[in-house]
């Protein structure tokens, strides 16, 4: 049994391997615009859930107005020369 082995020239790998340009998509009115009021709703849900863990975090102490970190303790695992296991 004898195998045989082919090369292609490099002239007819480049004609194979090109593509179409994709073509432009359109899209209805009415998904454009129900595109765009998801994408306001998440950024409003999101900019809520920013404000509420900041409204939180104030309460607590841990951040000042200007959202700089008032509270720089560390928990006690996380102290220099703890003895913890991570479980790894």
């Amino acid at each position: 049994m004898t195998v045989q082995t082919t090369t292609r020239k490099s002239a007819e790998v480049s004609s194979e391997t090109k593509k179409p340009a994709p073509a432009t998509k359109t899209y209805s009115p009415e998904y454009l615009a129900e595109r765009e009021a998801l994408i306001e709703r998440v950024l409003k849900e999101g900019e809520q859930r920013i404000r509420r863990s900041t409204d939180r975090l104030l309460a607590m102490g841990i951040i000042d107005k200007q959202g700089n970190r008032l509270k720089k303790e560390l928990p006690a695992d996380m102290l220099p020369g703890a003895d913890r296991d991570f479980g790894g």
